[in-house]
């Protein structure tokens, strides 16, 4: 029996919204702030709104002979994450030290003279080439290979590359970089077309993930209480444009009708049913399979590794390891649990409360780490951060979600760690054109 009602958990998680505002407005740190509304959208959210019937639970047909989803069992996945949810803020706050200081982007004129044709130059040349990629990838399903097993996952993740390159330019045109009109219009260019490559039913996640990094990298230099206003409005954006796209798979609905289904969609989280995602879970864990006990994060290491070298790979996700779609159609299948379904099935709820309190602790060491660093450097990592939060929290198969993260922003880590001594000590240094503004002064 559940230890605990609705209201009582709605609450907890309204309360956790309500201290991540407040946190922001004295640290200027947004991190808790997007993983508790994104978190209270998911859980409590969804199910409330499937219970007073704006929506319905997620149905798999006969498909495993799962039993079908109740308000009872979700309200005890709820449990579960919302626990997550307390371990994942109280660890990060205790762990959190810096108050992030606001940005004065005055440009680096050496740094930046260095980069922005490199950027635009990697933009210009990757366009073409995810064109390419996307026709290949198309050109082999059709020819009856299975999209998760029979195709490159490079090549099938390669597009992702853009969510990279938007956060590159946007960050180097934030603190000035782009000199000329002719540079600007250029760096236009490869957002626009940044815009229409990750915008559609099927990369929408692309397109949230730069949105996101973008409204970070913009609001940098603005005081924490014009930042709150800006991640709400984007916020509200984000949910608008994701059930658009969601809406967008039906291809006969166009017009007001489609307005009206995305509409009907974001009040009823149909795009967020990772609540389902976990309750489906449940009866998997341990009931079909044995808790994996940190494999699933071992699994981070061997995704790399090619299925070509390595035929035998152990598959990833709960749906694979049952046998339930392997080989079968273009794809593969299952309902995202959020994060802390993934941690379930580590370790049930002993698992929930040790990763999340260990991916608390990495999280605010990371944040930490961008109050010590080169202005430039710490605004590209916040972006990149709140960007991977999304997918993170989404959960569903780690080793997949990391897949993404390396995939989406390989060119940012590549710039970090080719200047990491110069991001390392520059800020410090005499004379540096880069000046921090106390947060205090601008509160």
């Amino acid at each position: 029996m559940p230890l605990f009602d609705f209201p009582e958990l709605a609450c907890t998680q309204i309360a956790l919204i309500l201290f991540s505002g407040i946190w922001m407005l004295r640290r200027n740190d947004e991190v808790p702030l997007i993983i508790s509304s994104f978190l209270f959208y998911v859980s409590s959210y969804r199910y409330w709104a499937v219970t007073n019937g704006l929506g319905s639970w997620v149905t798999l047909g006969k498909l495993g002979n799962f039993e079908p989803i109740t308000s009872e069992a979700a309200l005890v996945a709820l449990h579960y994450i919302v626990l997550g949810h307390i371990c994942l803020i109280t660890t990060y706050v205790l762990c959190h030290k810096q108050t992030l200081p606001i940005i004065e982007p005055i440009g680096d004129r050496f740094l930046l003279a260095w980069l922005y044709p490199k950027a635009i130059r990697f933009g210009l040349f990757c366009l073409p080439l995810i064109l390419i990629a996307r026709n290949q990838v198309t050109a082999q399903v059709a020819s009856g290979k299975s999209l998760a097993f029979g195709v490159s996952s490079y090549l099938y993740l390669f597009p992702m590359v853009l969510v990279g390159i938007a956060t590159l330019i946007l960050c180097v045109w934030k603190f000035g970089g782009f000199p000329s009109q002719q540079s600007k219009i250029m760096a236009f260019l490869i957002l626009a077309g940044v815009s229409y490559y990750t915008y559609s039913p099927y990369t929408r996640f692309q397109f949230l993930g730069w949105l996101i990094a973008s409204s970070i990298i913009l609001s940098s230099s603005y005081r924490s209480r014009t930042r709150l206003i800006i991640f709400s409005l984007v916020a509200i954006l984000s949910i608008g444009v994701f059930a658009v796209a969601g809406a967008m798979r039906n291809t006969e609905v166009t017009g007001d009708a489609l307005n009206q289904a995305a509409l009907e969609r974001s009040f009823s989280a149909e795009d967020a049913n990772m609540l389902d995602g976990f309750v489906i879970l449940q009866q998997v864990y341990p009931k079909r399979l044995d808790y994996s006990l940190g494999m699933d994060h071992l699994e981070i290491l061997m995704r790399p590794i090619p299925r070509a070298w390595w035929p035998e790979k152990p598959v990833g996700g709960y749906m694979n390891k049952l046998g339930l779609t392997i080989n079968k159609g273009a794809g593969t299948l299952g309902i995202s649990p959020t994060l802390f379904g993934d941690f379930y099935g580590e370790g049930g709820a002993i698992g929930i409360i040790f990763f999340s309190v260990a991916y608390g602790m990495i999280l605010a060491n990371i944040v930490n780490c961008c109050a010590r660093i080169h202005p430039f450097a710490s605004v590209l990592i916040r972006a990149i951060l709140c960007a991977c939060l999304i997918p993170l929290l989404r959960g569903g198969d780690l080793p997949g979600i990391f897949a993404w993260f390396g995939m989406a922003f390989w060119p940012c880590f590549l710039l970090l760690w080719m200047k990491r001594k110069y991001f390392r000590w520059n800020s410090f240094s005499i004379g540096n054109p880069y000046l921090y503004t106390s947060f205090e002064q601008q509160k």
